[in-house]
């Protein structure tokens, strides 16, 4: 069998050519989500294909759980450091995402938080923090919440404490805040015990027509440090575990 010489002569000679196409295409691949606008634009674009999942397609539950692993992969795969943190944190607050980001002001503790509209597991969380030479990501213990704010308190310890905040719950009559508490330990993120009868977590229930002075709303959203504090060392009233914020 003879071979079409002029052929192979060219497949020989464009094989380097595809083949460099192929690596300069995976290389900018990676390279495109190498800053934080890159990944947070391209979470915007899985986060809306999850958004346009009908509930009435066949494979919903099915599709929606592949989507939720590739946003999950894609955070805890791409994020490789404190800058990159950075970065998200700086170009996120640019637009509308259906997913949150918050960093601690030390830059030492952030968290992506979302509705992952699967029937278990409506809500994830993946937290990222840094101790001496380590920076990984990890899960949260505790009831997970679309977390809108972070906050840093320190008792005098060393130890900062870190305080998560999130609507948990709203109504024409009431909102419910939820308030968790963790530190940054040898071997990870652990909950802090630091609020009434030694719970880590609590939620706060703020009637409506108070809700401003309730949470001290600031430019939409903001819990004072104070509040932290108040909650911490004073008894709150309680009503069927809810803390009704005076």
């Amino acid at each position: 069998m003879k071979l079409n010489r002029p052929r192979s002569i060219a497949i020989l000679l464009l094989l380097p050519i595809l083949l460099n196409c192929t690596l300069q295409e995976t290389k900018k691949q990676h390279q495109r989500l190498d800053s934080g606008k890159a990944l947070v634009d391209h979470l915007d674009g899985l986060f809306a294909s999850l958004q346009n999942k009908k509930t009435t397609d066949s494979d919903f539950q099915e599709s929606v759980v592949t989507i939720n692993e590739n946003i999950r992969q894609t955070i805890e795969r791409n994020i490789k450091s404190p800058q990159l943190l950075k970065e998200i944190q700086t170009y996120f607050p640019t637009k509308k995402h259906d997913f949150s980001f918050i960093l601690s002001d030390d830059e030492k503790f952030g968290v992506f938080s979302w509705a992952t509209r699967k029937k278990e597991f409506p809500i994830k969380n993946i937290a990222f923090y840094v101790r001496a030479d380590r920076f990984a990501p990890s899960s949260l213990y505790g009831d997970p919440s679309i977390y809108d704010q972070l906050d840093v308190i320190h008792d005098g310890s060393g130890v900062p404490t870190y305080i998560l905040g999130g609507l948990k719950n709203t109504s024409t009559i009431a909102h419910q805040y939820q308030l968790s508490a963790y530190v940054i330990r040898k071997d990870g993120i652990e909950e802090s015990y630091i609020f009434p009868n030694g719970e880590s977590s609590i939620a706060i229930r703020c009637n409506e027509q108070n809700l401003e002075a309730c949470l001290a709303i600031e430019n939409g959203k903001s819990l004072p440090k104070t509040m932290y504090a108040a909650i911490a060392q004073q008894p709150l009233t309680s009503e069927d575990g809810e803390y009704i914020f005076e």
